[in-house]
């Protein structure tokens, strides 16, 4: 998944990509840290801001999703990347988008098509323009790409060479 960012990004295995605006970064730096989410790198756009964490909290065993609608209320919002959400299962990455603390849409990149959230459906005109949802949905090496960058087309997500990105 991570070889749609077009820069590489830290050693670490299992980690989450989360664009965020509206919420200062303390904000949700102090909000991972206390789900015990270490914040690995962070950066800030015109726009949109971003920070790499952990997908793995630092307790042994720590598996728990993090609560991102907990992270984002009073106007912020989300756009989260599970880049590696089970290496050992072998699952597709996941999105999910999150307003004033709630999930308003998630898919899996396992299946674009079925979106959930208050508005499910919220990517499919993208997905559907990108061949990749709808009757003419095509998929091959290409479509976790293909997907990402549809999804950062629709929220004019940045790339991740954000001037500062602060990258080991």
């Amino acid at each position: 998944m991570t070889h749609w960012i077009r820069r590489p990004l830290p050693p670490y295995e299992e980690i989450n990509v989360v664009f965020f605006r509206g919420m200062p970064l303390d904000t949700l730096v102090r909000g991972l840290l206390a789900g015990r989410r270490l914040p690995l790198a962070y950066g800030k756009g015109a726009d949109w801001g971003v920070v790499l964490h952990d997908m793995l909290g630092w307790s042994s065993g720590d598996y728990d999703l993090v609560d991102y609608g907990r992270l984002c209320r009073g106007g912020g919002e989300l756009a989260v990347f599970v880049t590696e959400p089970c290496i050992a299962k072998g699952h597709r990455p996941e999105f999910d988008y999150y307003r004033d603390g709630r999930l308003v849409t998630g898919l899996s990149f396992e299946t674009p098509s079925y979106g959930v959230g208050a508005r499910p459906d919220l990517l499919a005109p993208a997905l559907t323009a990108a061949n990749l949802a709808g009757p003419h949905a095509e998929y091959d090496e290409d479509s976790d790409t293909r997907i990402a960058q549809s999804i950062a087309a629709h929220f004019a997500l940045p790339e991740l060479d954000l001037p500062g990105l602060d990258l080991p």
